[in-house]
């Protein structure tokens, strides 16, 4: 215990412990004090429990930081004492006591000064004289009615936050005030306040709900916004404060910078429930001094905490939401047009996009059938070309090689006394080649650009058009009977005619291979022409 009772007054052994410290007295000159001063009245049970009457002792501790006490003479045990000891066990292990100690010490002094004219008495919880499990910071008792307000300043509200044990406590704390018959009023430490201007939003521990109250103002928000707050509003309403409650439930919580005596009441109704906290949206604010929150209220049965009415601000709050309402919906029109716009604008692009490649895709296709009938020229002037090759032939000699052979620079003369294939006369030609036969030729030519090749999937486009590329480079490169073919070359010059392959190089050296040994084959089986054909890697 740290008060008894000396000579029909209070005498608190704690509160003069530190007095004598504030003049830098050490511990051992505070104790001998105490001594000469207080003790013999100690002997004397000058000193009496303020709960049982029974003389008390003075304790006197040896060690700094150990408060000073009473203790019954015969060590028994009242409510007083078992409430001490249950009031400093809650403290040392769910509150900064230095910041309670402080902050309790200006709310006396406050609370004495305000409430001065209301005959009340105002003592700490632990004085009471019941056994409790529970203890208030302060009791202020009413001496005209049976009254009582529980009051407490709490400091750290995350004790426990994990397990939850701390809101469990405070749950259990209000239930038993209820049952005891007190009023409670609970202020929260400054530092606990988290809110964001900007979304006129916070977070309140599930804790701090529990030290939350409901007055009559409040009562008047709900009645305020049932009223106005309806139809498409509300439903504006739910959607920008993101609620999910049915019914609005108008509570207010009461911040407190005790260093600077400040007082800041948040009216709000909560919006969402999680794990260990719930979201809220802040209705009104209040900051006033600390003296006027603790000042009765005209009806003498609440502190006023703040402006006792608030219809101003529900008026401007309406009006602030269907300010918010309206813009939104503006802006909302903004973005609906904004976003058809856009889509109008991609549809144009696509549009434009799809005849572009229509046009492109035209004239690829005009450039292809160009192509193609260049090809098609080209083929024709090598059928022409073949065909004089093959009667150039016809005018060697036996006996004379063909790479020695050249009868446009050699004179016939000279090869008097070889023996020549017989050639006929123009005349004559002329009649055999219209005997040659044609379909053979044709034959022939429908052979090689149409037989299958193992592995042309290998040679991108129109697989007669790489067939006649080939041969227009075997035109080019042959020398009468034999064909020395480098496929790399050849590969190279598809490639200079605008073929592409999607397999590498050396896979596609295989079908231009077959496709040689095709041309020589038929060449032989068809025209009973003999290709020495040479092929290199």
């Amino acid at each position: 215990m740290d008060s008894a009772y000396l000579h029909n007054s209070i005498f608190n052994i704690e509160l003069k412990r530190r007095e004598l410290e504030l003049q830098d007295l050490t511990r051992t000159e505070v104790k001998r004090r105490f001594e000469d001063n207080f003790r013999v009245f100690s002997k004397k049970s000058a000193f009496t429990c303020l709960c049982c009457n029974k003389p008390v002792n003075m304790n006197l501790t040896k060690d700094e930081g150990r408060p000073f006490y009473f203790r019954h003479n015969d060590e028994s045990e009242c409510s007083y004492s078992e409430n001490t000891r249950t009031y400093d066990k809650h403290v040392s292990k769910l509150e900064d006591k230095s910041k309670k100690d402080i902050g309790l010490t200006i709310f006396r002094e406050i609370l004495e000064g305000e409430l001065k004219p209301y005959n009340v008495e105002i003592e700490r919880g632990f004085h009471y004289k019941k056994k409790l499990s529970f203890i208030t910071d302060f009791i202020i008792k009413f001496v005209n009615s049976e009254e009582c307000w529980a009051f407490d300043y709490f400091t750290a509200i995350d004790q426990g936050l994990t397990s939850g044990r701390y809101a469990r406590h405070l749950s259990k704390r209000m239930k038993t005030y209820k049952e005891e018959g007190f009023k409670s009023f609970s202020f929260v430490d400054y530092s606990w306040l988290s809110f964001l201007e900007e979304t006129n939003k916070g977070t309140l521990l599930t804790a701090e709900t529990y030290v939350t109250s409901k007055t009559h103002e409040d009562d008047l928000w709900d009645k305020f916004l049932e009223g106005n707050v309806q139809g498409d509003l509300l439903n504006f309403f739910m959607q920008v404060t993101g609620a999910t409650m049915r019914e609005f439930n108008t509570r207010n919580i009461a911040y407190v910078d005790v260093f600077n005596r400040l007082c800041t009441i948040f009216r709000f109704i909560p919006t969402s429930q999680h794990d260990r906290n719930i979201t809220f949206y802040k209705l009104s604010s209040s900051e006033v001094p600390l003296t006027r929150a603790l000042s009765m209220n005209a009806d003498q049965n609440h502190f006023v905490l703040s402006k006792e009415n608030e219809d101003d601000k529900r008026n401007e709050f309406l009006k602030e939401l269907t300010e918010q309402k309206k813009q939104f919906e503006i802006e909302q029109q903004k973005l609906i047009y904004e976003q058809e716009r856009i889509r109008a604008e991609e549809e144009r692009i696509k549009q434009e996009e799809e005849k572009r490649r229509a046009r492109s895709k035209a004239e690829e296709a005009g450039r292809l059938k160009q192509r193609q009938r260049v090809q098609e020229l080209e083929y024709e002037q090598m059928e022409r070309e073949m065909q004089e090759i093959a009667r150039r032939a016809e005018l060697r000699p036996i006996e004379v090689h063909p790479d020695g052979w050249n009868y446009r620079t050699k004179r016939q003369a000279q090869y008097s006394n070889f023996t020549y294939q017989q050639t006929p006369t123009v005349s004559n030609y002329e009649n055999t080649e219209d005997k040659i036969d044609k379909k053979k030729k044709e034959k022939v030519r429908e052979v090689l650009l149409s037989h299958p090749i193992s592995g042309e999937l290998y040679i991108d486009g129109d697989t007669k058009y790489w067939r006649k590329v080939v041969l227009k480079w075997i035109n080019e490169n042959q020398s009468v009977d034999t064909l020395t073919v480098s496929l790399q070359m050849i590969i190279g010059y598809m490639k200079s005619a605008g073929i592409s392959f999607n397999q590498n190089d050396k896979i596609v050296k295989y079908p231009i291979k077959d496709f040689l040994e095709l041309y020589a084959k038929t060449l032989k089986a068809e025209l009973k022409q003999k290709i020495e054909l040479t092929v290199q890697e």
